[in-house]
């Protein structure tokens, strides 16, 4: 046809092909743009329109002009000589300016639409209805040029983050979960959308040899503005009350009132010794690393800042907790942690009895390791009066409660340990666990896949999948999770002999290949094996009784993990043996051993 000719000849389709590429690549790269800008991706149904409407315009320029070396040109007629003037003519340059005004006012309206589009960020914060008095401080920013003084600048951020967890009226995200967002390059609202806070603390922090300023700015982020900053500044041996003053006049600002014995708390700080809180700041910093090497200097720098200031309370309740928190995890032996943690907790409590991470390592300790319920209660009860938004201990008290009955009011501070920690893979992994007690197989399964998929590494939260697969009877599913959690601790040998038996040989079998070579770690291994551990293998094995065999041992030597027996137990054949319901009343698990008391009648 010589219409389609003549638009071949002129080159219109080819014209059309690379508008049709280019405007996907555009498209392209709004969608990723709107997303770090915190656009509402629904934005993006203006860039389609303005795609659209430009498309006739470039069809029309197409039709008349050519771009050539020398220029805009026309384009010749089918029968124009090759001496054809196709210089533009005055009628050229009209159709070319009404072209550009109609294209600058196509861009024109579509950026006025998208830029009167509610960021997604702030749609967010909206239908979620934060709390006003929600907040999360940001990583500080080092204006000190100094790369070696992240430390310091990481633990202004933690005794900020302390001293508005103090203040009851306030709710404030935990460390963990604002560390993602150094260095990023995503808005203020979908920020503070994923830490589900209605306002954030944005900082510097500038520190030149005895001198230190810090530089707060206070967001709303439901409206995406500053609404207050400031700069405080004093010397380093006053960095306390430096810090004190800070949370202060951002209380003031948000609002909330401070209860007199909260305001005592903030007007106490004192001067303190310069190169011992050097130290502590230094062992909290690669104590939050939490590797074994990390580990290792945490404790020698809150050792070194105990061997400088005997009295200082921040380095006691330092070794405390990494005490505890290492014997509840497993990572020493019972015995030993008993004799090591004890000491430093009660230390840690006599020289910081307002601190609330002492009562948090007491209470790990009498919990985990003393099986001694009321007491830990009431240590988790008064580290949360200390620090109503202290999520670690919220997460833990949780477990407490359920694995004593009382899984309501566990699933409650469990659901308050979320929302102050809400992207930090432990807690949302023992969330999991929690679910998992609470007998939601499906929720606990939901929530540990979501923890292992979006941090690529991470070890915890493999055996909650186990134990849930299992219980629904899925066992490639069981079989694929704990071959993961053997390469994540122990390498990928002990994973592919387990599938290769399982394979072979079944799933029962596939257990039990297992099980001899964690009796021998046991027994002469440096690392601790938990009986607890060796014991789930017989038990979904089908072994009942070598199960409980182990269960007992883990009794016997009080082992963290024995806690759990009774909410975690789900299988009828140990839930209604009357050496497992004993078991259980020793360990003074009343409420399991009554309810299991009835699975055989």
């Amino acid at each position: 046809m010589p219409v389609l000719q003549e638009l071949r000849r002129r080159k219109v389709f080819r014209l059309a092909a690379l508008y049709i590429v280019g405007a996907w690549v555009v498209l392209q790269v709004a969608d990723l743009a709107f997303e770090s800008w915190g656009i509402a991706s629904s934005a993006l149904r203006y860039v389609w329109l303005g795609a659209v409407l430009g498309f006739p315009v470039a069809l029309i320029f197409g039709w008349r002009y050519d771009i050539t070396t020398h220029g805009i040109v026309r384009t010749p007629s089918a029968d124009a000589g090759t001496q054809t003037d196709l210089s533009l003519h005055r009628m050229d340059h009209v159709i070319l300016a009404l072209l550009m005004v109609v294209a600058a006012s196509v861009i024109y309206q579509i950026t006025m639409q998208i830029r009167d589009t509610p960021s997604s960020g702030i749609t967010e914060i909206v239908q979620h209805n934060f709390e006003p008095n929600s907040i999360a401080v940001l990583p500080l920013e080092n204006l000190s040029g100094d790369p070696e003084q992240a430390y310091f600048v990481s633990g202004m951020q933690d005794a900020l983050i302390a001293g508005l967890g103090r203040i009851s009226a306030l709710k404030v995200t935990s460390k963990t979960s604002t560390m993602r967002f150094k260095g990023t390059i995503e808005s203020l609202p979908r920020i503070a959308a994923q830490l589900g806070v209605g306002k954030l603390i944005e900082g510097s922090i500038y520190r030149v040899d005895n001198r230190v300023r810090i530089t707060v700015k206070l967001v709303d982020a439901m409206l995406d503005e500053h609404i207050w900053s400031e700069t405080f500044e004093r010397e380093f041996e006053d960095v306390m009350v430096l810090q004190n003053e800070v949370a202060g006049a951002i209380a003031q600002q948000v609002e909330v009132v401070i209860r007199p014995e909260e305001q005592s708390q903030l007007e106490s700080a004192e001067s303190i010794n310069p190169a011992a809180y050097e130290a502590y700041l230094k062992g909290q910093f690669h104590w939050q690393r939490f590797t074994p090497q990390d580990t290792k200097l945490a404790a020698q720098y809150f050792q070194q800042a105990v061997n400088l200031d005997p009295d200082n309370a921040l380095a006691h309740a330092g070794l405390a907790t990494l005490c505890a928190v290492q014997a509840q995890m497993g990572m020493i032996r019972p015995q030993v942690a008993r004799e090591q943690c004890l000491p430093l907790i009660m230390k840690a409590l006599d020289v910081g009895d307002n601190l609330p991470e002492a009562h948090f390592a007491y209470a790990g300790y009498v919990t985990w390791l003393s099986y001694n319920w009321e007491e830990g209660e009431a240590a988790f009860k008064r580290a949360i009066e200390l620090n109503p938004s202290y999520a670690m201990a919220h997460l833990l008290y949780s477990h407490l409660l359920t694995l004593t009955g009382r899984i309501e009011e566990g699933t409650e501070q469990m659901r308050l340990a979320v929302e102050l920690d809400p992207l930090n893979p432990f807690v949302r992994a023992l969330h999991g666990v929690q679910l998992l007690m609470a007998d939601d197989l499906q929720g606990a399964i939901r929530v540990t896949e979501e923890v292992l998929a979006s941090t690529p590494g991470f070890g915890f939260g493999h055996w909650t999948l186990v134990d849930a697969y299992h219980y629904l009877g899925e066992k490639d599913k069981v079989i694929a999770a704990v071959a993961d959690a053997i390469r994540v601790f122990k390498g990928p040998e002990g994973a592919l002999a387990l599938e290769a038996v399982y394979v072979e040989s079944g799933y029962v079998a596939a257990w039990l290949s297992r099980a001899p070579a964690l009796e021998e770690a046991y027994r002469t291994d440096g690392l601790f094996t938990s009986p607890w551990l060796i014991g789930k293998y017989y038990e979904l094995a089908g072994e009942a009784e070598k199960a409980i065999d182990w269960y007992e041992l883990g009794y016997q030597i009080r082992g963290p993990g024995v806690p759990y027996l009774g909410a975690n137990t789900k299988t009828p054949a140990i839930q209604s043996n009357p050496r497992f319901i004993k078991l259980l009343r020793d360990i003074k698990l009343d409420y399991w051993a009554d309810k299991y008391s009835q699975v055989g009648e």
